[in-house]
């Protein structure tokens, strides 16, 4: 999912192994549907990036929109969608998440932004910006689901100037492909600067590089539930957890569930 801060998509050219790591991740799914169940769609999920979530919204028989600015990565969403015979079902659209209000099928009875998705904006202004949008876009019984990182010392002192080997995976042409990034902290404008480069080895033993950069901008939750009570809502319940454990100093996530009235 691309910021508008950004002046092209970091994502284009990685789009195709965004995946490899990213599917076998399913630790959010059900939390999520929950509360997808217990208030109803149409669905709306910012930053959808490669349809991950869409797809088991929409697969689970619920109406979705998703929205990114990324094409390569909506590309992918979309066959996705067909192939889960799902995309009767959802509908997908290269929008901003600072103009989420715009997305068709609304209003919405629950906005999703998964995963960090809320950090891709980089400034407070447009996540606040962002905030208001998903609350325009919801209908009145409507909530807010944000999953973020929770950003302790801890957390960000072993990001920070930090190379790391995220993960190896096989392609489906044959091909391994290993994950290398590194991350230097800005407290200051509590941004994460990410380098990531992907070395993609073919079964004939040739060597390609594909490198990317974007920016991140973390977010704690005194100053969330600040930037939630000027976008509108009016209550929300915090967890540490994807099974909805209360927020403790050392939780791994923070995790929001906004009521819009």
């Amino acid at each position: 999912m691309k910021s508008e801060s950004l002046p092209h998509d970091p994502y284009a050219d990685i789009a195709r192994y965004y995946d490899l790591e990213h599917d076998p991740f399913e630790d959010d799914i059900d939390c999520l549907m929950n509360f997808v169940v217990s208030t109803g769609d149409p669905v709306l999920e910012l930053g959808a990036g490669t349809g991950r979530i869409v797809a088991a919204i929409a697969e689970a028989g619920y109406r979705v929109t998703g929205i990114d600015t990324s094409a390569p990565m909506l590309a992918t969403a979309r066959a996705r969608l067909e192939a889960g015979g799902a995309a009767k079902r959802a509908t997908l659209l290269e929008l901003s998440m600072l103009n989420a209000a715009e997305a068709p099928g609304g209003p919405f009875g629950v906005v999703i932004a998964s995963l960090n998705c809320l950090q891709h904006l980089t400034t407070i202004g447009e996540q606040r910006q962002a905030l208001r949008q998903a609350w325009e876009a919801l209908d009145p019984r409507g909530q807010l689901l944000i999953d973020l990182m929770n950003p302790t010392p801890a957390a960000l002192t072993a990001l920070d100037h930090q190379l790391v080997l995220e993960g190896t995976f096989s392609d489906s042409d044959g091909s391994t492909v290993q994950k290398f990034s590194t991350r230097r902290i800005s407290p200051a404008e509590q941004l994460i600067h990410t380098d990531l480069w992907y070395d993609v080895t073919a079964p004939d033993g040739s060597l390609r590089r594909l490198t990317t950069a974007y920016a991140m901008r973390y977010v704690h939750r005194a100053e969330l539930e600040l930037m939630l009570e000027t976008a509108g809502f009016v209550s929300w319940e915090i967890y540490g957890s994807y099974d909805l454990d209360p927020f403790e100093d050392h939780s791994d996530r923070l995790l929001v569930a906004a009521e819009k009235s």
